[in-house]
Order: structure tokens, then sequence, then C-alpha cells
């Protein structure tokens, strides 16, 4: 029987399967597969493969043995093929040595096959390299032109746990840093991160490599998404519930006041207009050569006490909420402050806007912005209506010029801009880029 008949059976290609349900791997042959001894006389090793699923542990190895010759001469030839494993290092296998006593004539009988288990020392770290098994062949009787013999291996182990995937926490705050993470457990790290669909809050950022989610929410509301994560070997998984949601509560804001309106200011319900005198803007100038000055009142449109102040409940407040630009778009302080029906409120620009500006850059120039809102819901209001003062040279020297503000079409894209950047100042927590506010009454007014 030619050798390569005879050891075919254990022929084939190293195959590990990762699949949950398997727990061993395909026979793998040690090369060279077979060894082969001129005249059935010789000594020389074989080297098996090591074991290579990747975050399996190993649970056991089990050695295949054959043996065979070719071209007998007349009358019974006997040889003996001897397998005896020389590795890993600290790997006991049973039986230690193994002899296949080959008999035939011209050709050899049925190829004799024995086997050995390692029964001390397994471990995945021990079996992470190739080891060896030496073969030694002898004829005892008569005469061969040569002999074989063939190992293959198999390997025994536990599949990684199956791959899964956490939701980050579900709730968050607009303008308070936001901090958690997807968390990959099982499979085989590292992990890759992914959003497959949906959106997370604007301005959150995934890291794809830690699955950490971080920002500070700029807009209320609940962000449905679904993510993935792919492990080291391709595996991936999503989350258990499908999609995680993350809720963004708008800024805490007690009942009446305007403490932290300016951060959250919405539309009215139903897209309707803007209310009247809703959205003011105008600009300061020449700062360096003196104070500008903003002057704001409430001209009634939303209701006013009855009997005017202090008799009955407070009917008509308004919150202003103040946005100050640098000349490079950059908001540079935000600051809110209530004004009643018919009440005059002011701000100094100087001392009051750019003092402590959130860039640490106080501007020779701004541009002022002014949002009316509902104290403690956030809708946008109107009735505001507002005046600036200029300081510019004339022949006499310095002149102050007063001009009211002019009334603007605010969008949605806008007012997301204002209210999640004013956000991201008052959520820092250093104070700077957070406006002194309003004191009452008028300042710097000038008739012209």
């Amino acid at each position: 029987m030619s050798s390569l008949k005879t050891i075919g059976v254990l022929s084939g290609a190293l195959f590990l399967s990762v699949a949950a349900h398997a727990a061993t791997t395909a026979p793998a042959n040690c090369t060279p597969f077979p060894q082969t001894f001129n005249n059935g006389t010789g000594a020389a090793p074989v080297s098996c493969p090591a074991f290579t699923v990747p975050g399996a542990t190993l649970t056991s190895a089990t050695l295949s043995y054959a043996a065979d010759y070719q071209f007998g001469s007349e009358g019974t030839n006997i040889v003996t093929v001897t397998f005896t494993p020389a590795g890993p290092a600290g790997v006991t296998w049973t039986p230690p040595s193994v002899p296949l006593t080959v008999t035939g004539a011209r050709s050899s009988g049925t190829p004799p096959t024995g086997s050995a288990t390692a029964t001390a020392g397994v471990s995945t770290a021990a079996f992470s390299g190739p080891f060896n098994v030496n073969i030694t062949s002898a004829v005892t009787q008569g005469f061969v032109a040569t002999s074989s013999g063939a190992v293959s291996v198999v390997y025994t182990y536990t599949p990684p746990p199956a791959l899964t995937l956490a939701c980050p926490a579900a709730t968050g705050t607009v303008g308070t840093l936001y901090n958690s993470a997807l968390v990959a457990t099982g499979g085989v790290p590292a992990y890759t991160y992914a959003i497959l669909s949906g959106n997370l809050p604007p301005v959150l950022g995934l890291n794809t490599t830690t699955g950490v989610i971080t920002g500070t929410p700029t807009t209320a509301g609940t962000f449905t998404f679904t993510p993935r994560v792919t492990d080291n070997i391709g595996t991936t998984a999503s989350a258990s519930t499908t999609t995680c949601s993350i809720v963004i509560a708008d800024l805490p804001q007690p009942s009446g006041t305007c403490s932290t309106a300016a951060a959250s200011v919405i539309f009215p319900a139903g897209s309707g207009p803007a209310p009247e005198n809703s959205f003011l803007v105008r600009y300061a100038a020449n700062l360096t050569l003196g104070e500008s000055v903003v002057n704001v009142t409430n001209t009634g449109l939303n209701g006013a006490p009855l009997l005017g102040p202090g008799f009955g409940s407070s009917v008509g407040n308004i919150c202003v909420n103040v946005y100050t630009f640098s000349p490079d778009e950059q908001l540079i302080s935000c600051c809110s402050c209530m004004v009643t029906p018919n009440g005059l409120s002011s701000l100094s620009v100087n001392r009051d806007l750019i003092q402590r500006t959130l860039t640490g850059v106080i501007p020779t120039s701004a541009v002022v912005k002014l949002v009316g809102s509902v104290p403690g819901t956030g809708t946008l209001a109107g009735g505001m209506a507002a005046w600036g003062t200029t300081v510019h040279t004339a022949a006499q020297g310095l002149a102050l010029t007063e001009t009211p503000f002019r009334p603007a079409s605010l969008s949605a894209g806008e007012l997301s801009s204002l209210t999640g950047r004013c956000a991201s100042i008052l959520g820092n927590g250093s104070g700077f880029g957070i406006c002194a506010g309003c004191r009452a009454g008028a300042l710097g007014a000038a008739a012209q």
C-alpha cells in the first residue's frame, strides 16, 4: 500500500472555528507530512502547528499517529516506527512514546495507528507556538525501500464568550458635560465601535477605539441610534436592546427666573411666526474711546399687572437674553435679566459684556443680540424695545450717539447656535463668558 493512500486520512488544512457551538479544531497536519526514512531506518522530527483560535481557552490536545512502509522484500517485513512528543515545555503526554509495528510482504498490511493525549501542563500559552514530535524508524525483519510516519493534532477548547454591547447612560442635560460609553464584553479585544444608524445628540462624539461618548449637549430632545462593536477577529454585535437612546433635558430653570434662560430659549409650539420684537440686533464700536451702553424695556406685549407692580401676581415679565459677539464671530459672553412690563434696565458694554470674555480677548467692537423669552418656560417672547449708544469722534472731541436696536428674523439655526454656545459657557463653570447682567434704569443716553 502506498504512503499517500495509507496516511491520506490525516491530511487536510488547519481550520480553527470560533463558532459558539464548536469545541475542537479539525485535524492539522504536522510537517513534513509524512516524514519518510530511506531503507526504513532513521530519526527525524515533525513540527506540529500552534493552537491559534483567538480568544479561546485551550483545554486539551491529542496527537494521532500512523505508520507505513513501501516496497518490501519477498517474505515477511517488519518495521517499527516510534513517535515521541518533544514539547511543548512543561507538557506531559500519555503515553509518552508510541511504537507502531508495520508488518507485510511487498506491500505493508493495514497501517497501524495510535495516539497520545496531553495530560498535564495544558494551557493556551503552552501551545502558542509550534512543537515537535520525534519519529524513529527501524527494520527488524526483511528489507523495505522507505518507511514513513505521519502525525496530526486536534485541539479541544472553550470558545471566547459571546460578544455583547451595552448602551451608554440614557440621560444628559443641556450645558452639562456628558461622559459615558458603549461597553463591549466578550469576543476578542481590541474593539472598534461605530454608529450604524440614527444620531448622537448634537456636539456629542464617539471615540471609535474606546467607545466613550462625550461632549456638552446643546440641544434638548431624545436621540436614538443603533451602535455596533467589532472585535479583533471581525465578530460584530449591536446593543442588546437593538437601539440606544439618550434623552437630553433642558437646563433646569426655576419658574419665574431668568438665571439660565439664555441657554434654553425655544420656539413656540406649532412653529408659527416669531413674536414681534423677540430678536433685536445692534453693534457697539469705538470701545477704546469710551463706554457704550444698552438700554432695554418691556413694551407690555405679553400683558402687565392690572394695578401695577406689587398688586396681584406678576404678569408679562420677559427674560432679555443677551449674546455678545466679537467681530470674528466668537460668542464672548451671554447672560439673562428679568425685565418687567414698562420697566427699564441697562447694561454697560465694556463693564458688563466684554470685561470677562470666554476667549480672554477684549475686542474694540462687538455685536449685541437680544432674544426675549418667557421666564420659566424658555418659550420665545416678543415685547422688547432697546437702544444702544456709541462714542465717536466729533469736531468738539468725542460725541455720543444713541440709536435703537433693529428687529431681525430669527432662524432655528441661529437660535440653536446662540443657546448651544451659551450652554457651553454656563456649563464650563469658569465664570468667563458670563456677562454681569442688567441693572435698573438707563445709562448714557443722549437725545439725538
